[in-house]
Parts: structure tokens; sequence; C-alpha cells
């Protein structure tokens, strides 16, 4: 099936509110089931009490530390609504992720008749203007913010960057790093030194240049994951920019006025022997950043887990999606995490395992998170137990008015993932205004303490043989919840608050 574009950026695809449960609502316009208030009584507690606590605590984040030193919220071709290859492109899903404090942005910018513009090349998608692009970036991000990292995938060429580099000049002015900051060395620099700044990443080519080990070209019509047909793409009429200048760019030159744009953040992709070559300055430029596709990175796992680890203490490193992800569907950013790499590329149309990990990660934070001390191995072992009561105000699914919900449990951990299942309650003959279901469960996980441990709660409907339908969810750092009885807001699969909680207590413990 053929997705629908979105005009607007209110779409579903874009919408998180994943703080909810860090600042709660006001506890009066929250409905509680008769069973979940009887329950709360016979334990004393009280309901409104507890709907004012959070269930997932504020991180505070140290600002003075090396850029190297964070992992940092980044969004993967920012500028289209829905699917890479059917997607049309806006201005304002700039201002949207930006407001969402993610702190690393991707421009892909071409040439046509009509100027700079910005659109995902050799595809069906829709374009919009590059000035109008930086206009938005620039009106979104404000002087107390934490810096914003601009990936500018440039596809425009020498000969036109210089009206690139006037574009964004005249546009951010002084919010735009144009130059070395004076008593501030490159491998020092922090998020306090760049406030309210923006640090333009741009590419560097060198003159042994190699390509990726994954040729995201070539696996676009290989690869068998692929979930669009090829022939849905050749059958559908859309219009696409017909100015657009579809030269093929196996990679295009870099201007020096705009090179010296990127001072702080030259993108380079791997050549021989990159996770081990110090990459001196001269002959490369200062300050280089990696620059790899998610495939590659999978290629070195595990066996080059611990040298990952060492070159992310040195160098950043930024990792994008396969290009067969024609649905704008996410890698598991969790894996790259554990591995040291800083800035994981998602596409946020859709809020999925990767994106709800991601939320989980910086809800709440300024979108630059301090990385672990530890990525590898554990000091002991801990206890985790959840109680899960039940759930009011679950909306039912759309023209059903019968349905058997249960929850779904899942732990995310380095040495193994865990799970549980709640029983299946059928619910018949359910209004529009939901549900309330009683589980009354309990489980218990052992496992290796992890700093980059996470946990999803998932509430499903069965579907026999079908599959079963995602319903609403939850999801967060384990060291980041809150412990005792809390009441969880759960989200829909479009990261809206749907106005159900869900009543659990998680108790942690040594081992």
């Amino acid at each position: 099936m053929i997705p629908k574009t979105f005009d607007t950026v209110s779409s579903a695809h874009l919408s998180l509110e994943t703080t909810i449960n860090i600042y709660p609502p006001a506890s009066d316009a929250i409905r509680l089931s008769l069973d979940i208030l009887s329950f709360l009584k016979q334990n004393g507690l009280d309901a409104r009490e507890l709907l004012k606590l959070p269930a997932v605590r504020l991180r505070v984040v140290d600002d003075t530390r090396p850029l190297r030193d964070y992992f940092v919220s980044s969004s993967h071709n920012t500028y289209l609504l829905a699917w890479q290859v059917l997607g049309r492109a806006s201005s304002k899903c700039y201002t949207h992720v930006l407001s969402k404090n993610a702190r690393c942005v991707e421009i892909d910018v071409w040439w046509s008749s009509k100027g700079p513009i910005v659109t995902h090349g050799h595809t069906l998608s829709r374009s919009v203007t590059f000035k109008a692009v930086c206009e938005a970036i620039d009106e979104a991000i404000r002087d107390e913010d934490w810096p914003v990292i601009i990936s500018l995938e440039c596809h425009v060429p020498i000969t036109h960057q210089g009206e690139l580099v006037d574009i964004m000049k005249d546009t951010w002015r002084n919010k735009l790093v144009q130059e070395p900051l004076e008593g501030v060395g490159g491998d020092s620099i922090s998020p306090r030194d760049l406030k309210g700044k923006i640090l333009l990443m741009v590419e560097y080519y060198p003159d042994a240049y190699c390509e990726e080990i994954s040729a995201d070209s070539e696996a676009l019509y290989h690869d068998s994951c692929t979930s669009i047909e090829h022939d849905e793409i050749s059958e559908l009429h859309y219009e696409i920019d017909p100015v657009l200048n579809m030269a093929n760019h196996t990679h295009t030159k870099i201007a020096d006025s705009l090179a010296d744009l990127g001072f702080y953040a030259r993108s380079m992709k791997p050549i021989k022997h990159w996770l081990t070559e110090e990459l001196p300055s001269p002959p490369y430029p200062q300050n280089i950043l990696m620059n790899i596709n998610e495939s590659c990175m999978l290629s070195m796992l595990p066996h080059s887990l611990s040298e990952l680890i060492e070159h992310s203490l040195h160098r950043i490193r930024r990792i994008y999606p396969r290009g067969v992800r024609l649905s704008s569907s996410n890698l598991d950013p969790l894996k790259q995490w554990r591995n040291g790499s800083q800035i994981v590329c998602l596409n946020w149309q859709n809020f999925d395992y990767g994106m709800q990990l991601n939320e989980a990660m910086f809800a709440g934070t300024p979108g630059w998170v301090e990385k672990p001390r530890r990525l590898t191995g554990a000091e002991h072992n801990v206890k985790l137990t959840c109680n899960v009561v039940g759930i009011s105000s679950l909306p039912r699914p759309k023209e059903h008015t019968e349905f058997t919900p249960y929850v779904h449990a899942e732990l995310f951990n380095s040495s193994k993932n865990q799970d549980w299942q709640s029983e299946h309650i059928k619910c018949k003959d359910v209004p529009e205004d939901g549900v309330d279901v009683t589980w009354n469960g309990c489980f218990e996980w052992q496992f290796e303490e992890d700093d980059l441990t996470f946990i999803r709660l998932r509430v499903l409907c069965h579907r026999g043989l079908l599959r079963d339908e995602e319903m609403l969810v939850f999801c967060a750092r384990l060291h980041d919840l809150e412990e005792g009885w809390r009441f969880i807001h759960l989200l829909s699969m479009d990261g809206r608050r749907t106005g159900a909680t869900l009543l659990v207590r998680f108790t942690i413990s040594g081992i």
C-alpha cells in the first residue's frame, strides 16, 4: 500500500509527547477505574497524590564535557513528512524536531533551476527551498539552547556552493560558528561553549577516498527486506520537482568557503584502516567526524566492539540508516550507543522501536546526554520486580467493540533481553470512550547491571492467527525509572497522549 503524504507537521507520525511521564498532567483531568480506586484505598494510597508523581525522573546533564562524550538526539532526512521515496519536504519539520530537542538535523541540498533546494535526490520526494529550511532552523534556536549540529549533505556543484555559504551566513548570523572559538581547543570544546550555536557538518573527501563497505544504491534493488515493491513505485502517479538537476554525484567537491564553516565537524566516510588510524592534521583537516552507514557498523559487530568503543573515546561517529529503509523505518539505536557511537540518526516520521528508545534516552533532556563511563561489563547483578495492576480508559481499536488486550513487558539489556506477558482479558461491548482492564500481574527479572538498559511496556490486542495489534506504549531507561507505585501515562503508537493510565509498582534491588 502506498502511504498518504502529509501536508502539515501536525501529522500523527511526528507528534511526540513522551515527557508526560516526567511532567504529569493535572490529576483532575484523569479518570481512574473503580477497581483501581478500590485497590489504592485498600493499600492506603491517595489516588490524586499518586497522579502527581512522575514515573520517570528528570535527568540533569553536565554541559562541560568534550563533545565526543555525549550521545546526541539526531534526525535523519529531517525535511521529510512521510516515507523516504514518496515523502513531501517541509521546512516546518525542522521547527518541529528542534522543538522536541533534536540536536542534529540533516539537510540534503541540491541545485535546481530555482536555486538550492532541499529534497531526497533520485526519489519521488518533493522539495523545499534551502533558504526556507535555514530560516526555520534559525527561528527554532534560542540563546540558551544546547548546540545544534547541521549535517549538510551537499549535492550542489562547487560553482554554486558560495550561494549556500551566503544564505547560511545571512540567515544564521552569529549563531553559526564560522571560525575556531578563541581560547578553547577543538579537542576540549564543550556544549557550554556552544550554547545557542550552530555547528555545520561539512563533508571531506580525501584523495584516497574509498567507498563504504555497503553500497546503498545497489542494496536498494537487491535487499530482500525492502518493505515496498518496486512495481508500486513505478505505477505511482506523483508530482516531482521537474527542475532538479539530477546529475549523478558520486561525491561533490567542497569549496574552501564551505569547508571553512565545518571547522569543528568535517564529515568523512570510512577509508581503509579508519578504525585504527589517527588521521593526523595535516594532511587531514582538524576535527574529523566519521560518517558511517548502519550496515557497515553492523558488519563490525560484535568482533570489533572493543575497538569501536576505544575509537569513540577520541572521535565522534555519526551513524545513518541503510538506504533500503524506504518506509522510513528505524535502525536499532541501542546497538550503536553500546559501541560508543554518539550521533545515531533516526527517521522521526515513525514512532517505532527505534524512536521509542530514542525518546526514552532523550525525553526531558537538552538533546545531549552524557555517555556512560562504562559501555560494557557490569559491577553486579540487579533484580527488577514490577506489579501490573490494571489500566484505566484503554481506547478501543477502531471499529471494534470487542477485543482482547494484554500487557507485554520487555527488558533490553546487553547481556540478556527478557520479556513477560499478562493474561489476556476479553472485553465486550466496549464504548467509544474506552474500557478499564484489571490484570493484577507481576514479573521479576534478574540481570547484570548496565547503564544502557531499557524497559518497554506495551498494551497489545490479541488477534488470534493474525499479528497482534500494538495499541499503547511506554518506554524508559532503567536508571530513570521512579520506584514505588506510579501511574504510567501510555502513549499511542504515533507518540500521542491517550488519557490511559497503567498502575504499576517498580522495585529495583541489588543481588
